[in-house]
């Protein structure tokens, strides 16, 4: 296996890593080998349970051997020299973000080293009635850029390419979200893929700068590391790769030929890539971190983005099914069906968390077969699994990007069923600013998720005692909960509220020990402190219920004593 030295956070993506393919096909065998038990029907105890159980470790191995499939061959391209410098259109799509992220992406586009380019500042601000939009067009002026403003804000972000199109010429563009900022060759490394006149979209990385911020933004990222690292980089070998919205270069002659970017779908690029590839046109993924953006800081942010990402991905295969579409090769097929049921994964954690509750509510088993059976054919499936993903990643998963992505199961569930009876979603700009609150309500269902599992594990030790099922279902109980506890951790700011309360309590401590004045009431007999010292003299001081009395002697000492 050929393994570079990973040494910063974002070098998985740039990382030449090819894993053993004798490795894989072994990865492949022991996942027939799993599914071999599920075929045989005689380990079937309650056929619902059962055939909910069945169709989702149909998802779980489907997912299995799309991921084989994709990284059997992830070795990144080499680097290509620029030969010609081609026209370039750049837009910054703009709706509502600071003034101070537009100015810091517009100007390191004004910086890139590339001869022939111009820059476009799709403002659609104005369309949505945001207070910021002149101050844009403002800063476009200022720098002497076009600020491009529609009146309406049709086909959201699509429309406002769309429109941005129709205002420039080139016959190349490069989209850059608002808050990524490219760096100065970003041009230089990928206009040259645009040699193949058959190419329509290069590709890159989306990298998030602020993932130290915490723990949504490091699990956001490793996400990120995993899509963009092996996955994307398998893409390659199979022509699969699709537009992912921002940092990336289009032809325009594609494009246009598919009719512009669908303004129906809130997933504009990942339908507009897979009409391209119908029409016979290439992509390519350049395996190198060419921007620095910004990872959604809160949960509420974060929650936006998946269910953009989840709603337009599941259109695709409830409207746009790719296994239908003649121009698309196998591999392609594969890989926009692969790409885009990652999100029916809701219904499956559903039913993989529900299950085990039941079970021990009402003693219905799902399987006849004994646990030390079963794991004879799991362990096999899950570990190889496991260490693929290690083996593919360099070491880099981690469980809070698994954590977080399994934790917003009831996301992908209502993008999923919003998409399938096409109910309209607004296209949902995920804000650029670092703010923190109170998002509890997006985690109601892992809480009560919590409760019920504890009551449900309870319930079957009184009940059961300690028996097989009993012990297996309430693992997988506390199993689901650990993975829950991912938006529990990111809804509120626990750590922020707990310093906060414990100096709180230190304030008040401390206002406790200074107080050295004792109360007493009527009833109560009076307290008299007498100090002495050899300056002699005293004092004498009465306030209604307390009497404090000082005299100055010799001795410097200090008596208390009952009048």
């Amino acid at each position: 296996m050929n393994r570079e030295k990973i040494k910063a956070p974002h070098q998985i993506i740039s990382a030449n890593i090819n894993v053993s393919q004798i490795y894989i096909l072994f990865c492949f065998f022991t996942i027939v080998f799993y599914f071999t038990w599920w075929l045989d029907f005689g380990n079937a105890g309650n056929p619902l349970l059962f055939g909910l159980l069945f169709i989702g470790e149909v998802y779980h191995i489907w997912q299995a051997l799309g991921y084989l499939y994709t990284i059997w061959d992830q070795r990144k391209l080499k680097p290509r020299a620029l030969k010609e410098f081609y026209p370039v259109d750049v837009f910054i799509t703009v709706c509502g973000e600071p003034r101070d992220v537009v100015e810091k992406t517009l100007k390191a586009v004004l910086a890139m080293d590339y001869s022939d380019f111009k820059l476009f500042i799709l403002n659609d601000g104005k369309g949505r009635d945001l207070p910021n939009w002149r101050d844009i067009s403002a800063l476009a002026e200022e720098y002497g850029v076009k600020a491009i403003v529609r009146d309406n804000n049709k086909g959201a972000k699509a429309g406002n390419i769309n429109n941005g199109l129709a205002n420039s010429s080139a016959p190349f563009f490069a989209v850059f979200d608002a808050d990524h900022v490219p760096h100065k060759d970003f041009l230089k490394k990928t206009m040259p893929y645009f040699e193949d006149p058959k190419m329509a979209i290069v590709q890159t990385p989306q990298y998030y700068q602020n993932r130290g911020d915490g723990f949504l933004t490091q699990a956001a990222w490793e996400q990120q590391e995993l899509f963009f690292g092996p996955i994307c980089r398998g893409k390659n070998r199979l022509n699969a790769t699709f537009w992912c919205g921002t940092n990336a270069v289009i032809r325009r002659e594609a494009l246009l030929e598919v009719g512009g970017v669908p303004e129906d779908n809130i997933a504009e690029d990942f339908l507009a890539s897979l009409f391209m590839h119908e029409k016979g046109w290439n992509s390519v993924y350049v395996s190198e971190v060419l921007t620095d953006g910004m990872a959604p800081f809160n949960l509420g942010d974060y929650v936006k983005q998946q269910f953009r990402w989840a709603r337009g991905s599941s259109e695709v295969i409830f409207h746009h099914n790719p296994i239908f579409k003649k121009g698309l090769s196998f591999g392609q097929k594969v890989q926009y069906l692969y790409s885009s049921s990652y999100y029916i994964n809701g219904f499956i954690v559903l039913i993989d968390a529900l299950i085990p509750i039941v079970v021990l509510f009402t003693k219905v088993l799902p399987v006849k077969s004994t646990t030390s059976e079963f794991m004879i054919y799991f362990f096999p499936f899950m570990f190889s699994t496991i260490h693929l993903l290690m083996l593919s990643t360099q070491n880099t998963i981690t469980f809070r990007a698994i954590q977080l992505s399994i934790s917003s199961f009831h996301v992908f569930i209502k993008a999923c069923l919003s998409s399938l009876f096409r109910i309209p979603a607004r296209f949902e700009v995920t804000p650029k600013a670092k703010e923190t609150g109170n998002f509890l309500s997006f985690a109601s269902f892992h809480f009560i998720y919590v409760a019920v599992g504890f009551i449900a594990i309870t319930y079957g030790f009184l009940t059961q005692g300690f028996s097989p099922s009993v012990i297996t279902n309430g693992s997988w109980i506390l199993f689901n909960i650990a993975f829950f506890f991912g938006f529990i951790r990111a809804a509120y700011p626990w750590k922020q509220s707990f310093d906060n309360a414990l100096e709180k309590l230190k304030t008040l401590l401390g206002l406790y020990k200074e107080f050295n004045v004792v109360e007493r009431y009527d009833y109560s007999p009076v307290m008299q402190y007498t100090e002495t010292s050899s300056g002699g003299g005293g004092e004498s001081i009465d306030r209604g219920n307390i009497l404090i009395s000082k005299s100055f002697g010799s001795e410097d000492n200090a008596k208390l004593k009952n009048n």
